[in-house]
């Protein structure tokens, strides 16, 4: 009987040790999974791409001849000291615009791209006029020479831009920001139309056509607008822009109808080309910028092993 009773509190000793060591070898159950914060691959750094299209109204232009018409005159003989010279009614129509291009976020606030665009659809024209009361074999008021020209110009512009986000409320993001880059400027299609009233004489028509030409200057611009968050990685931007990008220089003019040598820039004797200067507009815009960051992930695993060996 005792010693039945030993092996039964013998088994039991070691059922309890057994028990034991395998407890100590369970972990706690894994908790369950709960949603992690959204994390973004950039943490607020990313790269993304932008496209705009718009239209922009230009400020008034001033426009120049050269060799200029006065100071030609005067130093042939042809103008007397009287002579005076005025340029008048310069506008230049609205341009359609298009850009695209690619940029960084740094942080929640500040973000920097770099965008070409295309500038077309721009008209000019202007008025150039020189009168001189003294001219001719008789002094008289009647010696007037105008000349109005007509012009396109298009622009292709590269510029760096830098904006610093304000603050995002309801998904909406003003913001602001200012840009730097070089403008191809182009004038094409350019025309003189024109009349000369000498003293004595008839009015007769002058004029002719201007080489088309272009060069490079400095453009900058300051913008400020609103973000609208579309996605989490998409957002359509409202945007007004002052964009100042520098003047263009024609080619040569071509007279159709000539007038005696030495009249200036009213003849082709010496040849004559048109700038247009102060080219500058108001910007209205509408763009997408895409994020290329695929976004955060709602849920993470969080594994654990349930047992661990030794």
């Amino acid at each position: 009987m005792a010693k039945s009773l030993a092996l039964t509190l013998a088994g039991a000793a070691v059922f309890a040790l057994s028990s034991a060591a395998l407890a100590a070898d369970l972990l706690p159950a894994a908790p369950p999974l709960e949603p992690l914060p959204p994390t973004s691959s950039g943490d607020f750094s990313s790269w993304y791409l932008r496209g705009d299209l718009g239209v922009g109204v230009a400020t008034a232009p001033g426009f120049t001849t050269g060799p200029d018409a006065l100071a030609t005159g005067l130093a042939s003989g042809f103008l007397s000291a009287n002579a005076n010279e005025g340029y008048f009614n310069a506008s230049m129509s609205e341009s359609m615009i298009g850009d695209f291009g690619f940029g960084y976020r740094f942080n929640s606030i500040f973000r920097m791209d770099v965008t070409g665009e295309l500038r077309g659809g721009a008209s000019f024209q202007g008025l150039e006029v020189v009168n001189d009361s003294t001219h001719g074999p008789v002094p008289t008021t009647s010696n007037q020479w105008a000349d109005f020209y007509r012009a396109n110009v298009s622009s292709y512009l590269g510029m760096v831009n830098a904006y610093t986000d304000i603050g995002t409320w309801s998904g909406v993001t003003p913001y602001v920001g200012a840009g730097l880059g070089v403008a191809f400027n182009r004038i094409s299609g350019a025309s003189d139309i024109g009349s000369a009233a000498q003293a004595g004489g008839p009015t007769s028509a002058t004029g002719g056509y201007i080489d088309s030409a272009g060069g490079f200057n400095l453009a900058w611009a300051l913008m400020a607008g609103l973000d609208f968050n579309v996605t989490h990685n998409l957002k359509l931007e409202l945007g007004y822009r002052y964009i100042n990008y520098g003047s263009v220089t024609s080619g040569y003019a071509h007279c159709l109808t000539g007038n005696p040598a030495g009249q200036g820039a009213f003849s082709c004797t010496p040849a004559y080309s048109l700038t247009v200067n102060k080219l500058a507009s108001n910007d209205f815009r509408l763009g997408l910028i895409w994020t290329l960051d695929p976004g955060p992930s709602e849920y993470a695993p969080q594994m654990q092993p349930l047992i661990r060996k030794y």
